[in-house]
């Protein structure tokens, strides 16, 4: 355990500051009149919005808005954060629901003595084998502790591990003084380990044919989106490698169309170890293939059954827990694979827009449902304050190492750089504007505290291309699941612009 002085070294190879929260909704903006008339003539009876605004007014002092204390006050009376809070006290005794910041899962297992097994995964949860053998562990209901590392591509490994992993592959387990790589073997090793009541069966007898088979398709559907997605397309995107993509899907959707229920496996009540060995990659299929090519895998009537699997797979606590969103998949993705080869298209462009956040994607007011570009979970639909509170609470929850690594934006760049373009652990933060950034901070917890966001008037704020440098560049690095659910992170994502937009 570390203390949050701690806390900003100890993350500074992850290129966030956050920890995650639970999923949530998206915004809805309430619109409420400015009274510029009433600020001047009724001091005494301004509203919360008024108060804001006049706050926003002299950002360089600390003390021109609410106190981080106040704030932290404000957050845990929301239904959002007193949840949030109460998550955090279960998670040290290994008992909170599932969640990537939970470092402990006790399930049958009476204290952290008996547990038997450690999973070694990624920080960022950007690998998509470390999620498949995460879910592995979460749905089996396996007791397991876990220690996070960096991948290459963001990160040096800490000695310690590498002393156990030379090769320093992701993921391992440690299983009773037994190290192992490579996910399918690890996941086999857990389904033969682990039997009797208190764990679901992955893996059915009578299915073990079946089981080969699909596992074969599987290495099919990945080689086929390896070469649709990292090479340059045919000429009038006919045949080739998008053909060949397509055609695999359509085996895959037929496949599931043998089954009564939504997974691979009959009489199955959850997934199998088959349907996790699919669902990684999968998901990061539906951002690449719509952001690089223009093919939206997702409510395509072509493939129904894989739309009723995945969503099958959202109605899952644990899944959900663990999924990823769009812009987190394209920027991670290159890092690991190589670049993704984009088509000359409008849709393509379009695509692009929404996901990287431009124009009036990532602005207020979001109202994101189930006709957007990215579905949201259907749990999620109407949710849109308990998103904003819970990126609120984990903005709240590490205010003073945020601010910090905020100003990186304005400092110099790390001694040594690694392969994704947006990891910089070693920058130096400009130390010149952290109470600036601080109190822009403050500011925007309030707005997603309350909802109260709006323009303020061009004469009000008080404009700096350098607090507003620092703003983007932690909007650009909210990792999801990393720092917080997708809601969540449109929220924050989205807030921070509107405060941007002030400054610059």
């Amino acid at each position: 355990r570390v203390s949050s002085k701690d806390m900003f070294a100890q993350h500074q190879a992850r290129n966030s500051v956050f920890t995650t929260g639970p999923t949530a909704g998206y915004y809805h903006h309430h619109h409420v009149q400015n009274n510029n008339n009433k600020r001047k003539n009724c001091a005494t009876t301004t509203t919360t919005r008024e108060r804001r605004t006049m706050r926003m007014v002299n950002t360089t002092s600390a003390s021109s808005s609410s106190s981080w204390a106040d704030l932290q006050s404000k957050s845990e009376s929301t239904e959002t954060g007193l949840k949030m809070k109460e998550q955090a006290e279960q998670r040290k005794g290994g008992k909170a629901e599932p969640h990537v910041d939970n470092l402990l899962h006790l399930y049958s297992a009476k204290s952290e003595d008996d547990v038997r097994l450690t999973l070694y995964r990624d920080h960022a949860a950007w690998c998509p084998y470390c999620q498949k053998t995460l879910l592995m562990l979460l749905i089996k209901r396996v007791p397991f502790r876990v220690e996070k590392i960096n991948m290459r591509s963001y990160g040096d490994k800490p000695k310690a591990f590498l002393d156990k992993v030379p090769n320093g592959l992701l993921p391992a387990i440690e299983l009773d003084g037994e190290l192992m790589t490579e996910s399918l073997q690890i996941m086999a090793r857990i389904e033969r380990e682990f039997t009797g009541p208190e764990y679901k069966v992955m893996v059915p007898e009578q299915e073990f044919d079946r089981v080969n088979q699909l596992f074969g398709m599987e290495r099919e559907l990945f080689g086929a989106w390896c070469g649709f997605i990292f090479r340059p397309s045919m000429p009038f995107g006919v045949g080739g490698a998008r053909g060949g993509f397509e055609a695999t899907l359509d085996r895959i959707e037929q496949a599931l169309g043998v089954t009564a229920g939504p997974w691979f496996l009959e009489n199955q009540e959850h997934p199998s170890l088959v349907d996790l060995q699919f669902v990684s990659h999968v998901e990061r299929m539906n951002a690449s293939c719509v952001y690089w090519k223009g093919l939206n895998l997702r409510g395509n009537s072509r493939w129904k059954n894989i739309e009723r699997w995945f969503q099958a797979f959202e109605e899952i606590p644990e899944y959900r827990a663990t999924k990823s969103d769009y812009y987190t998949h394209v920027m991670n993705i290159p890092p690991q694979y190589g670049p993704g080869y984009e088509d000359n298209k409008a849709e393509v462009k379009e695509a692009m827009r929404i996901i990287n956040g431009e124009g009036d994607s990532w602005r207020l007011p979001i109202q994101l449902n189930t006709n957007s570009l990215e579905p949201i979970n259907a749990c999620d639909v109407g949710k849109e304050e308990e998103a904003r509170h819970e990126a609120a609470y984990k903005l709240i929850s590490n205010s003073k190492n945020v601010a910090r690594f905020a100003c990186r934006g304005a400092g110099e760049a790390g001694r040594k750089q690694f392969q994704a373009p947006l990891a910089d652990p070693y920058a130096v933060p400009n130390e010149k504007y952290v109470d600036s950034v601080d109190a822009w901070l403050r500011i925007v917890a309030d707005a997603m505290l309350d909802g109260s966001a709006e323009p303020l008037q061009p004469s009000e704020p008080k404009k700096d291309k350098e607090i507003a440098k620092c703003l983007r560049y932690l909007r650009e690095r909210v990792g999801v699941p990393r720092d917080m659910s997708y809601p969540a992170a449109m929220q924050f994502r989205a807030h921070l612009n509107w405060a941007i937009d002030q400054l610059d």
